[in-house]
């Protein structure tokens, strides 16, 4: 195990400042995917005004003990100097865990971006989740771009070349089960463990302001379904991991669980951790403590005026001096009175890993993923 590890484990006893953040980095896409939560912000990208990679690094310079960045978009590698960004969070706030999502569109960029973050964070652990949501056609209509099946094949198959030279580059895969692709998941499953290569496969349940509100029409037994065919599949198939992807692993598979429960019960599980422990970045520098409540405001399910704690911009890039002020203790203390839940699967396994009470089953889901000696 190299030093990355102590890193995180600093980083996670931190608790001045959340330990994880979603940053969606752009607001630029060039997918128009029906059950997009974000259609909103896309559409109207032009007249956005996104932070500059000065702003970034000045956010970086002030967010100390921020273990995890998940970034997000738009298409994040459609901004030009992303690459440059993980850097600055690697250099003045000790992230070691970049996750980034990608809808595969101009596999040579991503490659040439992905090898840069890789080169330039060596002691970080840098997951790139493909987005799969259909075979063929199916899914160049689901995203909305015809020929993105085909750049997901041929991204992936430049990935695992990559993996030749970056030991720390992780591959997934991910599925949002919507009306779209209901009844055809196992297929995408079975296509994906046949022609493709990635170390876990997940499934994401629609949620949020879609820009088609009948995708959300899905069969959650059959969500329930599928989770557990996914994990027996894992199960069987699993491929040696080192120790952040055995613990990445752990940990996804407990919150997993509770998402799927939740979304079977619609009953709160386990305090939310939005905050305090995770916050989210938009483009422009606004910080909300998760990306559902403010859907929840505007459906009239929470009884909040707003769920943006204010931009970041306004506090002199200093998160803390963001999370003192009186709005985001209120919205703070109404996620944890109001018992506040919801399936979003990042928020759950930051709730999972800030959670002691469950770290138990962590340990279980660790040990037992398989028996390969830890590479790291």
């Amino acid at each position: 195990m190299n030093s990355r590890f102590p890193k995180l484990a600093k980083a996670f006893l931190n608790r001045s400042t959340p330990g994880y953040m979603v940053f969606f980095v752009t607001p630029f896409c060039n997918c128009r995917c029906s059950m997009c939560f974000n259609r909103k912000v896309i559409d109207n990208a032009a007249g956005r005004k996104i932070l500059s990679l000065d702003e970034i690094e000045n956010i970086a310079q002030n967010f100390k003990g921020l273990h995890h960045v998940n970034f997000s978009g738009g298409e994040p590698f459609l901004r030009e100097d992303f690459s440059r960004i993980p850097e600055l969070f690697y250099r003045y706030s000790g992230t070691r865990i970049f996750a980034c999502p990608t809808n595969s569109s101009h596999p040579d960029k991503i490659v040439k971006a992905v090898d840069d973050i890789c080169t330039s964070c060596p002691d970080a652990w840098i997951r790139i989740t493909q987005s799969l949501d259909g075979i063929g056609k199916d899914h160049d209509v689901i995203r909305g771009r015809t020929g993105l099946f085909s750049d997901v094949c041929s991204l992936n198959t430049q990935l695992l070349a990559l993996q030749t030279k970056h030991s720390n580059l992780s591959i997934g895969i991910a599925m949002v089960m919507s009306k779209y692709n209901q009844g055809k998941e196992n297929s995408i499953l079975d296509f994906a463990y046949k022609n493709l290569a990635f170390s876990d496969f997940g499934v994401l349940y629609v949620r949020g302001d879609t820009f088609d509100s009948s995708s959300k029409d899905v069969d959650k037994y059959a969500y329930e379904k599928f989770v557990t065919v996914v994990k027996e599949r894992a199960r069987k198939c699993s491929k040696p991991l080192n120790f952040t992807g055995k613990l990445f692993t752990a940990i996804n598979s407990v919150a997993a669980n509770l998402v799927v429960k939740s979304v079977l019960t619609e009953e709160y599980l386990i305090p939310c951790r939005a905050g305090k422990n995770m916050v989210v970045m938009d483009d422009e520098g606004l910080i909300f403590p998760c990306e559902i409540l403010e859907y929840y405001i505007k459906t009239g399910t929470a009884s909040l005026q707003t769920a943006s704690f204010g931009n970041i911009r306004d506090f002199e890039y200093d998160i803390r001096k963001v999370l003192g002020t009186e709005q985001a203790r209120k919205i703070v203390d109404y996620i944890r009175n109001s018992k506040c839940h919801c399936s979003f699967e990042c928020a759950m396994s930051v709730n999972v890993l800030y959670s002691p009470s469950l770290w138990p089953h962590i340990l279980k889901n660790f040990y037992i993923q398989n028996k390969s000696k830890v590479g790291e």
